[in-house]
């Protein structure tokens, strides 16, 4: 269930590419929301959540589900230019259209494939199909319909409140890295076909279709049009690993693509081949002796009263896995088991599901 972006009647003008303040406030609150997805970021989260003051700390959990499943619209950039202050962003979204406003919100709150249009002419439905999916985003939707200038009123405001008690500082922290890997994506992309060039921020991201379309691995079903639409490339930090694509009618696409790893992010076809290689009781056994200690072939051989032969092979399967380390001393050659590989293949994992 891929999305795809359809690129017939685009061009490489069309594209920008930015940091945007506020996507990645949205991508902290999301974080905040929804820790488990954010293994890589517990410290900050934990130290975050723990200095928010409880009036703030209360709001963002009425607010949740505009960003804890799917991000809410009003939080990625609303127009350019991109790399605006966080203070310009919140200020687009207090002047925009109370209709368009609405609908983002609504598409936002009842999290499933609906026209948000509907919500304001059958309001009684909409807010009963929120209430289907949970209490909170019934609750949401209830507030949005009965007085929508309060409901922004209090967004507003809230997305304020986050700036002044942790935002500012973080952002301040992370722009740099954010800014030059924008300014590193635009001198590696110029010149490039437009398929290419959108393709190339995330390895999720192919051209297809001759080049008429790129096709991001994602769990939806969705294509978006490119005709007569600006396109955002956006990168984060504290959004990694998702890759967020949105193409509402009304607003700019944005490809919210997390900045480059160290290595890039295993694919589920590399993860499922990494658990295959690691289920084999054999090699369980041989990875039970070697995380405690260096262990060298002949030993292990006898260990497990198997030959050389058979141990050099589920060592090489363990190597092509990327859990063990050999190192030499003197005649011998000594195996053991990374750990700390070994204990980020769930992390691995994870991204790979959630990307």
């Amino acid at each position: 269930m891929p999305v795809l972006l359809d690129l017939r009647g685009a061009k490489s003008s069309d594209v920008e590419i930015g940091t945007s303040p506020i996507s990645e406030l949205q991508a902290c609150l999301h974080s905040l929301a929804e820790p488990d997805h954010h293994l890589e970021y517990r410290s900050w989260l934990v130290k975050t959540d723990e200095s928010l003051s409880p009036d703030l700390r209360h709001r963002l959990t009425r607010f949740a589900p505009l960003w804890a499943r799917r991000r809410c619209r009003l939080l990625l950039p609303l127009s350019g230019p991109l790399d605006a202050s966080v203070d310009t962003e919140i200020e687009r979204i207090a002047l925009l259209s109370e209709r368009d406003f609405v609908e983002a919100a609504a598409y936002a709150i009842q999290g499933g494939d609906f026209d948000p249009r509907q919500a304001i002419s059958q309001q009684g439905e909409f807010i009963a199909a929120c209430e289907a999916r949970s209490f909170s985003r019934g609750e949401l939707a209830g507030l949005l319909m009965a007085d929508p200038g309060e409901f922004r009123a209090t967004l507003v405001r809230t997305l304020a409140d986050c700036v002044e008690e942790f935002f500012a500082g973080e952002w301040e922290r992370i722009h740099d890295r954010l800014r030059d890997e924008a300014d590193q994506t635009r001198l590696r992309l110029r010149g490039l076909p437009l398929a290419e060039l959108v393709s190339s921020v995330s390895p999720a991201a192919q051209p297809v279709q001759g080049g008429r379309a790129v096709r991001f691995d994602k769990l939806q079903n969705l294509t978006v049009s490119l005709h007569g639409n600006g396109v955002f490339l956006v990168p984060t930090i504290h959004g990694r690993p998702h890759l967020i694509i949105r193409g509402e009618a009304g607003f700019p696409v944005v490809v919210h693509y997390p900045v480059a790893w160290q290595s890039q992010p295993a694919s589920i076809d590399e993860m499922q081949q990494r658990l295959t290689i690691l289920s084999d009781p054999a090699r369980l056994a041989l990875c039970r002796h070697l995380v405690n200690e260096a262990i060298t072939t002949s030993d292990l051989a006898r260990r497990m009263n198997m030959t050389r032969p058979q141990v050099s092979r589920h060592l090489a399967k363990l190597r092509v896995a990327g859990v063990l380390t050999s190192e030499k001393s003197g005649r011998y050659v000594y195996h053991r088991v990374d750990v700390d590989k070994l204990m980020r293949i769930g992390v691995e994992l994870l991204r790979a599901i959630v990307r």
